[in-house]
């Protein structure tokens, strides 16, 4: 006959309270509705950093061809 620890039970006991509690978590925030201001929000900001990085060359282009440095210094960069 093989002895178990006295704390076994509980351990066991509380391992599936903790997944029947996160499952009905995962269940109630799965079920609430989508919020409208917050899309419309993100969709907004995206929209909008997509507008500021239209003059960028994207990564894979400034690799392909390094820019060569200005003659003068530009201003109303970034900084």
């Amino acid at each position: 006959m093989k002895r178990r620890h006295p704390m076994t039970w509980l351990v066991v006991w509380l391992a599936v309270a903790l997944l029947a509690a996160l499952f009905a978590l995962v269940a109630v925030v799965a079920q609430l509705p989508a919020d409208k201001q917050l899309d419309s929000a993100h969709l907004a900001g995206m929209e909008l950093g997509q507008q500021m990085c239209l003059g960028f060359r994207s990564e894979m282009g400034r690799i392909a061809r390094p820019a060569s440095a200005p003659s003068q210094p530009q201003h109303g960069g970034l900084l």
